[in-house]
């Protein structure tokens, strides 16, 4: 790297590794993805933190939270909206999945074998999307019915007196439950603590991730041209991710020159010149229900000013920081407080104010759902000691005023005994110039 004192990424220990051995594929000749495994360990887990936090039944609407329980892919178009819930019993497997008799039920039954008396329809459980307008008459009289629609699942299970979490909720709903005799508690907490501790296959599937998102890295690099506007360099990207595997994605950020400072958590119209920087995010690519975090900037068609030089290198130096500092056993809190802060521990006051400079870093969980446990952002948080094979994302922005812009770098890390294994493999550690 051209800016003096900021480090290369040090080479990952062979026993903090996790190899990728194979692809997305089907084969008789290796062992890949052992999904019926998968599943029950998944399910097993979720039973024991359920039972850990005293619940005997879980209304489950979040998409993610679903897919985890279920494996069930179906009407992603509901994924961003509280459509339909599952219901998770006690000691009772797989969860109860809702389908409809004349839409989806002989698909689910066919792909989801390991569902089996475990599909509901609409007869046996009724489910309002609450996002929708219902006069409140209406709406009570419809929950209520909904609720004496668990009450009595619950009851086959035994498990009808114990508390009942719910994620997402219509007041009408939660009133209801509590009009049954139900006591309603949080359903949030639960499932994000069951996911934060991945299993090996777990880990993989997010490096599968990955590798789309790299596709999507290498078109950008490959095929962009100066003059393009951002909305043209997400027509790039777009083409390709789908036809590597991906399932979907959550977003996208592309922005560029006066768009960097601050960032712009979207896309637009607006050309792409020439000494700019371009930083790009492909949201959350999903593979099989796993995502990560996966930022990168670029500098557009010429050399990097000094200043230019010295952004960049700046948060090269907080994501290698933090990456030194990551390993089982450490506090969430210990990072909050030891982490790269400009004008800090990394560039003097004096230059952070001449450079009229701002910066931001945050660290969220990932993996089954973006922003999920552990994470921070201030002190303030809750605290989470860090064990082997959670992950987590970094995400580093420093933007200065004026022409020189800003840049944003996001890593996804997977913590082992002894340090931390990066699962995004696009090279950060040197200014990359695409267009010339």
């Amino acid at each position: 790297m051209s800016g003096e004192g900021v480090r290369m990424q040090s080479e990952t220990k062979p026993e903090e590794r996790l190899p990728l051995r194979f692809g997305m594929g089907n084969v008789d000749w290796q062992q890949r993805i052992d999904w019926n495994q998968l599943r029950k360990k998944r399910v097993e887990r979720a039973q024991q933190t359920m039972a850990k936090w005293g619940i005997g039944a879980a209304i489950v609407y979040n998409h993610d939270r679903k897919r985890y329980l279920s494996s069930v892919m179906n009407h992603p178009y509901g994924k961003h909206l509280p459509q339909s819930f599952c219901l998770f019993v006690k000691d009772a497997g797989f969860p109860y999945v809702p389908v409809r008799t004349e839409v989806d039920m002989g698909r689910v039954a066919e792909d989801c074998p390991w569902l089996e008396g475990r599909l509901i329809t609409e007869k046996e459980l009724t489910q309002h999307r609450i996002y929708r307008y219902m006069p409140p008459a209406e709406a009570k009289e419809k929950f209520a019915l909904t609720a004496r629609q668990v009450k009595a699942v619950l009851k086959k299970h035994g498990v009808a007196d114990m508390p009942i979490s719910i994620d997402y909720c219509n007041p009408f709903f939660s009133q209801a439950l509590q009009n049954e005799g139900f006591t309603v508690v949080d359903g949030s907490g639960w499932v994000d603590e069951a996911g934060m501790v991945k299993f090996d296959e777990e880990i993989l599937l997010m490096k599968m991730a990955a590798t789309i998102h790299e596709r999507g890295y290498g078109a950008l690099v490959k095929d962009f041209r100066v003059g393009m506007k951002e909305n043209e360099i997400q027509n790039i990207v777009a083409g390709v991710i789908y036809g590597a595997g991906a399932e979907y994605q959550e977003g996208w950020v592309l922005n560029a020159g006066d768009r960097t400072n601050p960032r712009s958590f979207n896309w637009s119209d607006r050309p792409v010149r020439p000494r700019e920087f371009l930083s790009a995010e492909f949201c959350h690519i999903n593979y099989c229900g796993y995502k990560l975090c996966y930022d990168r900037t670029f500098l557009v068609g010429a050399k990097p000013t000094p200043l230019q030089q010295t952004v960049y290198d700046t948060v090269v130096e907080m994501c290698l920081r933090v990456k030194d500092m990551l390993k089982a056993g450490m506090s969430t809190r210990e990072i909050a407080e030891k982490r790269p802060k400009p004008g800090v521990n990394l560039h003097t006051p004096e230059q952070i104010k001449a450079w009229r400079a701002t910066w931001k870093n945050h660290f969220g969980g990932m993996g089954i759902a973006w922003d999920s446990s552990p994470y921070f952002y201030t002190t303030e948080d809750p605290e989470f000691i860090l064990e082997k094979n959670m992950t987590v994302a970094y995400h580093a922005l420093f933007h200065v005023d004026g022409e020189a812009g800003g840049v944003a770098i996001e890593n996804t890390y997977r913590i082992t005994e002894t340090g931390c294994e990066v699962l995004n493999n696009w090279p950060y550690e040197e200014l990359q110039i695409i267009g010339l």
